[in-house]
């Protein structure tokens, strides 16, 4: 395929949904535009090791009381 002929299949998907292009231009779009995840996250192993504390320093009644949202008994 040359140069031209790609080159007016672009400008006929411009707008296109990619279920509505036609099998040339499907192979065109997927050639210009090569789509992924990029690499892989890294993970950092020594924070991830690290637990939580069995009781938080702060309860949600006590959050929700501060806010107003709750009342005491």
């Amino acid at each position: 395929m040359t140069e031209d002929e790609k080159q007016t299949l672009r400008k006929s998907f411009a707008g296109k949904k990619v279920s509505q292009m036609s099998r040339a231009e499907r192979e065109v779009y997927d050639e210009n535009f090569q789509y992924g995840f990029g690499s892989p996250p890294i993970k950092n192993i020594e924070n991830s090791k690290t637990k939580l504390p069995k009781i938080l320093p702060t309860s949600t009644l006590k959050v929700l009381q501060s806010m107003g949202l709750a009342r005491k008994k």
